[in-house]
C-alpha cells in the first residue's frame, strides 16, 4: 500500500466556493492527465485544497483501480479524464484541516512537489506526520 497526498480542486476552482463551499465529500476523485494514474485499491490518499487554503482536509481509501470517465470533455473546465472511487476514513471542513507545512519533515519541499503534480507519492515521515495531525484535528 503507497500512501499519496492528492489535489483537489484549483485556483481557478477551489474547494472553498461553490458548489463545495469548504466541504468535500465526493466518492469519486478526478485526474485530468491522459496517463492513468498509478494509484492502486487499497492505497491511502490525503486530499489537499491548493490555492488559498493550502490544507490536507480528508484521508481516503481506494476502492478500485482508476477508471476512464466515459462523461470526460477535454472543452469543459475540471472535466478529468480518470475518476477513482474512494472512502473516507476522515474527513473535515476545508478550513479545519492542516496547513501542508505542517508535514513537512525536512526531506524534501513538498510544496514544491504538488506544482508540479496533481499527487503525489508521500515518503513514510510525512505520510505519518500528516495522519497524526489529521486524527488531533478529527479528535478535537
Amino acid at each position: 500500500m503507497k500512501t499519496w497526498l492528492k489535489l483537489v480542486g484549483s485556483q481557478k476552482a477551489p474547494l472553498t466556493e461553490a458548489p463545495w463551499h469548504g466541504s468535500y465529500t465526493e466518492e469519486r476523485i478526478g485526474f485530468r492527465k491522459a496517463s492513468r494514474p498509478s494509484i492502486q485499491a487499497g492505497d491511502h490518499l490525503f486530499l489537499y485544497a491548493p490555492g488559498g487554503s493550502r490544507r490536507i482536509f480528508a484521508l481516503a481509501e481506494a476502492l478500485g483501480h482508476p477508471e476512464i470517465d466515459p462523461n470526460y470533455n477535454q472543452n469543459e473546465h475540471g472535466s478529468c479524464r480518470w475518476q477513482l472511487s474512494v472512502r473516507y476514513i476522515m474527513n473535515l471542513p476545508v478550513a479545519s484541516g492542516i496547513l501542508i507545512d505542517d508535514i513537512l519533515c525536512g526531506e524534501r519541499d513538498l510544496t514544491l512537489s504538488v506544482r508540479q503534480a496533481s499527487h503525489v507519492a508521500l515518503l513514510a515521515g510525512e505520510s505519518r506526520l500528516a495522519y497524526s495531525k489529521l486524527q488531533e484535528k478529527c479528535s478535537a
